[in-house]
């Protein structure tokens, strides 16, 4: 594993361990004369100790025991044989292979244990990793791919992460792609029965895999690894397999969580929208249908006995209040739309004046008489909108300001440049704003007046707004109020550029 301490293959071992003792010799005949058997056997000892440190732990028995041989053979009287005389030497020999072994002993244990905590180490920086690459995914899709990636390079083997689908099939993201040997019928079993399997593992032992559920109880995936030739990971690493498996299985389950909770949000204020606006239409409704249905009761019963005048007038309260209802069931038509979730818009490039031009003459149809008057800047850039629904919120607007203008509305509608690109403001000149905060009256639902219509207009006005992109305001003037709309500047494609 990365990290770990590179070491001698065990045949240089060897040989490192007799070249060592072979060495601490050389320096034992270049101090011999100079120092008693005593201190020959310290060189024999420091020789042994650093093949303890330096080699593995039956490397480093050869060294001692080759150690002790030499110093037997080469220094102990008689010397060039293996006969010991005197119980002074006996113990000397004794002594330096007691002592090597033990310091081996030591040594290889504190190794062991140095290399379970590098280990330890690696693999809980493994996870680490592996949970901050899924962090970055946005979606259960690209969280397996991501995770099938990750396993196959840091393992350095095939993987595959398979997820259990709604209807109940198996969907797998492998590395490589295209290969032949990932294994679903053993993915099925693992998630039915909760355990692993493959090599190393006590069911399926004969196949060339291991594969693993991302937890023992209802789990929805599991991570499958191939293993090549006779290849077959001990324990330990199959604990790490299971914990990278548990990890992925827990950002994915985590973002499932996560997922369906939105949903669940999602759907609740969609309800909830549902409800309050039919509470409001069951009661704002009710007002130009029953001018309707009277005006007409009107007409029936006393058509022969009217004026011309006041039957034109009734006639013109007809229609005035149908194209309420028209205008309402517009506004109703959007707010649907525009609450869905991921909402995709047309659009388009569009001349700001245009559509202006096309919410006033609106307007002006529906309030003969308003004078609406239109500002345009010359040379406005063009915005990238949905024409008829931005044409419906500043139609909007401008029916809020009519509606609240007083005894002869006059309704200014100015189209201007901005620092974020275009702005669109509309003035009315009646008495203004309510005292309670500017930015409630774009509250869903909320009423500027007693005509404001279900309290529609203006929260469409706000969502339209929104959805371009942009963000609308109101303001008190003297006299009356302005609501203004500021689109951000879109940068042409080449072709409108040069037209």
């Amino acid at each position: 594993m990365r990290g770990m301490r590179s070491r001698p293959r065990p045949k240089l071992a060897y040989l490192e361990a007799m070249g060592a003792a072979a060495l601490a010799t050389l320096a034992c005949f270049a101090l011999d004369g100079y120092m008693s058997v005593a201190g020959l056997t310290m060189v024999y000892l420091v020789a042994s100790v650093a093949c303890a440190f330096r080699l593995g732990r039956l490397p480093a028995v050869v060294a001692a025991v080759s150690c002790v041989s030499a110093l037997n053979y080469f220094f102990i009287p008689p010397r060039h044989t293996f006969r010991v005389e005197g119980a002074e030497y006996w113990w000397i020999l004794a002594v330096l292979l007691a002592l090597s072994l033990v310091l081996n002993n030591l040594v290889a244990h504190l190794r062991e244990r140095q290399d379970r905590a590098e280990q330890g180490e690696l693999r809980a920086a493994q996870l680490h990793e592996l949970s901050e690459a899924l962090a970055a995914c946005e979606s259960i899709e690209a969280m397996a791919r991501r995770a099938a990636d990750w396993l196959c390079a840091s393992l350095g083997k095939p993987a595959a992460v398979f997820l259990l689908m709604d209807d109940g099939r198996l969907q797998h993201w492998g590395v490589p792609e295209t290969e032949p040997g990932f294994h679903e019928a053993s993915v099925r079993w693992s998630l039915e029965h909760g355990r692993p399997l493959g090599r190393g593992c006590d069911d399926w032992r004969d196949l060339p895999l291991w594969c693993a559920p991302f937890a023992r109880r209802g789990a929805k995936g599991a991570v499958q690894v191939l293993l090549a030739g006779r290849d077959s990971p001990d324990g330990e690493t199959l604990q790490h397999w299971m914990a990278l498996a548990g990890q992925v299985g827990l950002r994915i389950e985590r973002e499932r969580a996560a997922s369906a909770a939105r949903s669940a949000q999602e759907s609740a204020r969609a309800e909830a929208a549902r409800n309050t606006l039919l509470a409001s239409l069951s009661h704002d409704l009710r007002t130009p249908l029953a001018g309707i249905e009277g005006t007409a009761s009107t007409l029936r019963a006393q058509s022969e006995s009217l004026a011309p005048s006041q039957r034109e007038r009734l006639l013109s309260n007809i229609e005035n209040e149908a194209r309420d209802l028209t205008l309402m069931a517009d506004n109703i038509l959007q707010m649907a739309r525009l609450s869905q979730p991921h909402l995709q818009l047309r659009m388009e490039w569009e001349s700001v004046e245009e559509v202006l031009g096309a919410a006033a003459a609106r307007m002006r149809r529906r309030w003969d008489g308003t004078r609406i008057q239109l500002r345009v800047a010359p040379g406005l850039p063009p915005v990238k909108a949905e024409a008829s629904l931005l044409a419906q919120a500043i139609a909007n607007l401008v029916d809020n300001a009519v509606r609240h203008s007083g005894g002869e509305p006059l309704v200014i509608v100015t189209a201007g440049r901005s620092r974020e690109g275009v702005f669109v403001a509309v003035r009315d000149h009646g008495q203004g704003l309510p005292e309670t905060d500017a930015d409630a009256i774009f509250d869903r639902y909320a009423k500027a007046g007693k005509s404001a219509g279900a309290g529609l207009g203006l929260a469409i006005c706000k969502l339209v707004v929104q959805a371009h992109g942009g963000r609308i305001a109101a303001r008190r003037c003297e006299p009356g109020s302005e609501f203004r709309i500021d689109l951000p500047a879109a940068q042409l494609p080449q072709e409108l550029e040069r037209g």
